[in-house]
């Protein structure tokens, strides 16, 4: 079944098919979601290769991440898996775009964007992005949406999805300091991380002070969480509570904790973040900042599509 007989069987016109699948032109959502219920009842898949020819785009948008790493970060992956969805429901397909902070190294992305391989970006990155690289996106005229810990300056064609550290770590602080700590630990992953400045900061805005030999960083694997705690917990005045940056560091501090014979979390606290999957396994039960995968995913994509369609759009 071709287009023009599949917009006839459900009353509708080709274009207003097309428009639909790919999630750009005035279509109500009604129409929409009408055409997209249709095309699973009728079991029509619209051929790709026509649909490339036929509006010029190629239903692919690149999800770059600046750190090669991020493949071992179970918050990073669920974070991809998040975007499939409002993706599909477009009729867009995900393309993994591993870069690095330096012209050579996001080389490979410029080539895709020049030779329109893919219709947009969306730019995740723990530590700052490269402005370089957005300001060659946008005199690229390529769509793309910066995912990060500060929000970019407005640059044509870029939009910008704030992550939210501060807020959490101000959060975290808020509990802590509540609970009568003032002896209080952080696991982190890398010097990229803004969380331990941000963490320190919160304290410091609550009146206590986060002591540097009570910084630990030390890596992404729960034996990197354990380790941590084990250099921290072997110091004379040792924390009472400890706020680990990711749930899998929290994981191995507690394992660690047990095997050191202290209680969690009856002589030590423990706060993790991000509200993985595998924290309603943890015993004792993990407190944890859970951060909204699918919000992101979904703030991103309604983003980078109104950049699709109006390229001259603030947002």
């Amino acid at each position: 079944m071709d287009i023009k007989e599949f917009a006839q069987k459900i009353g509708v016109s080709p274009t207003t098919i097309s428009h639909a699948i790919s999630g750009r032109g005035r279509v109500s959502d009604a129409t929409r979601e009408l055409v997209l219920q249709k095309m699973k009842e009728y079991g029509y898949t619209p051929n790709l290769n026509a649909r490339r020819l036929v509006t010029g785009r190629s239903f692919l948008v690149a999800l770059v991440h600046m750190d090669r790493e991020f493949l071992a970060h179970i918050f990073t992956m669920e974070l991809v898996r998040a975007f499939l969805a409002p993706l599909k429901a477009r009729g867009y397909d995900l393309l993994l775009n591993v870069t690095a902070e330096s012209t050579v190294e996001y080389s490979g992305l410029l080539e895709r964007v020049d030779s329109r391989a893919v219709d947009g970006s969306i730019i995740l990155g723990e530590a700052e992005i490269p402005g370089e690289l957005l300001r060659e996106l946008g005199r690229s005229y390529h769509p793309c949406v910066a995912i990060s810990h500060y929000r970019v300056g407005s640059m044509p064609h870029v939009g910008s999805v704030v992550l939210g550290l501060r807020s959490g770590a101000r959060q975290v602080a808020e509990l802590l300091v509540k609970q009568g700590h003032t002896n209080i630990g952080f696991l982190g992953l890398d010097s990229a991380d803004q969380m331990p400045r941000f963490f320190a900061e919160e304290l410091q805005n609550l009146g206590i002070r986060l002591s540097d030999s009570n910084v630990m960083i030390e890596g992404h694997d729960a034996e990197d969480g354990a380790e941590g705690l084990r250099k921290m917990m072997s110091q004379p005045a040792p924390p009472t509570a400890v706020f680990a940056r990711t749930d899998v560091l929290a994981l191995g501090a507690i394992g660690e904790a047990k095997a050191m014979g202290i209680d969690v979390p009856g002589s030590l606290s423990v706060v993790g973040h991000d509200d993985l999957p595998l924290v309603s396994l943890m015993q004792p039960s993990l407190t944890t900042l859970r951060r909204d995968r699918m919000h992101i995913a979904t703030s991103a994509v309604d983003m980078l599509f109104q950049l699709m369609e109006d390229p001259g759009a603030m947002v």
